[in-house]
């Protein structure tokens, strides 16, 4: 399990000569990354006796849902990787387009998740405590990127899918998320001053 990782581990493995982890998972791990510096904004807010403290306190539960889910999802990049290259390997035509509409689904979850990061993110970054707000915003740059980077593969993915109603709906998400993330991302320059 990436979790289980010590991120040096983490990071030899991905620059290995294997395959996985790639891209998606270390998306997936950055916006975990993300998810816990918005965490720690909160701590330091509801500890500080900041004036949000419940909301803070109902934010910072769903940040910290939010990196497990994303940790786990990288595991599952990683995995849905292996398994397409494992269906190329046998020639199956049909079991290469499940395990392609799985690495299209996985990366797509994954940005959505880091999205749910950003749009919380605007919460911390305006009702936290001023000397931790930059971090949260660290922690939002961070979950924007990784969502980015999860856009970039579903979309890199979406070639290989002769799904169309597939494609079309990755596609839908796709954008929406993009959209949704700048959207969120901009608030969260404006709280933190940028």
């Amino acid at each position: 399990m990436i979790a289980d990782q010590s991120i040096g581990e983490f990071l030899d493995a991905v620059a290995s000569e294997r395959v996985t982890p790639s891209g998606g998972a270390v998306a997936a791990v950055g916006g975990a990354m993300g998810a816990a510096l918005c965490e720690m904004t909160c701590v330091h807010t509801v500890h500080g006796g900041g004036s949000d403290t419940v909301e803070l306190s109902a934010v910072r539960d769903t940040l910290a849902d939010r990196r497990a889910q994303l940790l786990a999802l990288a595991a599952e990049d990683a995995a849905a990787v292996d398994a397409v290259k494992a269906a190329f390997a046998s020639g199956d035509d049909a079991r290469v387009q499940a395990a392609l509409e799985r690495s299209t689904t996985v990366p797509m979850e994954t940005a959505e998740a880091c999205l749910d990061v950003v749009e919380h993110a605007v919460t911390v970054t305006a009702a936290g405590t001023p000397v931790a707000v930059p971090d949260a915003a660290v922690g939002a740059l961070l979950a924007h990127a990784a969502l980015e980077g999860s856009v970039s593969t579903v979309r890199a993915n979406l070639d290989g899918l002769a799904d169309e109603a597939v494609v079309g709906e990755m596609e839908r998400r796709a954008a929406e998320a993009e959209a949704a993330g700048e959207a969120a991302l901009s608030a969260v320059r404006a709280s933190a001053g940028e």
